[in-house]
């Protein structure tokens, strides 16, 4: 079973808060930037590796749905998934886009389906999927929330 944590925390580029994710003690963006870069050096273009930040907890925290599954339109791929990571660099939806399907059932929440939107290509099971016990991921929430407003 595999542990999560959302956390609040100031955007490196400028001063506003984005929702950092950690899975089993690891920020999901540092597990990204290891699976693709060997993607983006093949490309030749290496700072597109884990060139992500999370989302504004405005949009995505308690009460909003978001984690759950139900997100905002404008965090919703074409094909249905829920944009966890944006592209850090350009502030502009659907840029650089990381997303996953989000589903519950009973007493798991699971995320599958892992992949950049713009490079449908690139592999992600080596770190994923993730499935959760339901109430850590109720109280990861919940604490989030707490810590942010």
């Amino acid at each position: 079973m595999d542990t999560i944590k959302f956390v609040s925390v100031n955007s490196f580029l400028e001063d506003y808060l984005v929702v950092d994710i950690l899975i089993n003690g690891y920020r999901l963006i540092d597990l990204l930037q290891v699976v693709e870069s060997r993607y983006a050096r093949a490309e030749g273009r290496v700072s597109l590796a884990g060139a992500y930040e999370g989302l504004p907890p405005l949009m995505v925290l308690p009460p909003n749905k978001h984690y759950w599954g139900e997100a905002n339109k404008e965090y919703v791929t074409p094909d249905g998934r829920v944009v966890l990571l944006e592209y850090a660099y350009s502030g502009v939806p659907g840029d650089w886009t990381f997303a996953a399907n989000i589903e519950v059932n009973g007493e798991f929440v699971s995320w599958s389906d892992l992949g950049n939107v713009q490079r449908p290509n690139w592999d992600y099971s080596e770190i994923g999927p993730f499935k959760f016990d339901i109430r850590q991921y109720r109280d990861a929430l919940e604490e989030a929330k707490e810590r942010s407003y």
